[in-house]
């Protein structure tokens, strides 16, 4: 079982905190990458490794953010365990443009 699983979500303009954060991820890390992009928004390539997935969300007509905050707090509700195993290390990168859109996000990490 890995040990690491990680969440890094974004916009697109938080791009080079993701890949940053990606190239520092070790080989087993597992999870997801968020990625809020408007329509006609382009995704790169990014590298990550092999089990983690990245994900291109919608923006909403909302406004910015707003998807991507409302993936992170699914995401959350659905990965992080009611238990705590000290064998695996859960880390949350939320990018700038994502933090302010969603409020809740605040009040999930506080519960980590």
């Amino acid at each position: 079982m890995p040990t690491e699983h990680v969440l890094l979500a974004g916009d697109i303009g938080d791009l080079p905190g993701i890949v940053a954060a990606l190239a520092w991820l070790p080989a087993d890390a597992y999870g997801q990458v968020l990625v809020e992009v408007g329509i006609d928004d382009e995704l790169p390539l990014l590298a990550a490794p092999l089990r983690v997935t990245v994900h291109r969300v919608e923006r909403s007509p909302l406004g910015e953010g707003i998807a991507a905050g409302r993936a992170v707090a699914a995401w959350v509700e659905e990965w992080i365990p009611d238990e705590i195993d000290e064998r695996r290390t859960v880390s949350i990168w939320v990018g700038q443009r994502v933090a302010p859109a969603c409020p809740q996000i605040s009040g999930l990490v506080e519960l980590l």
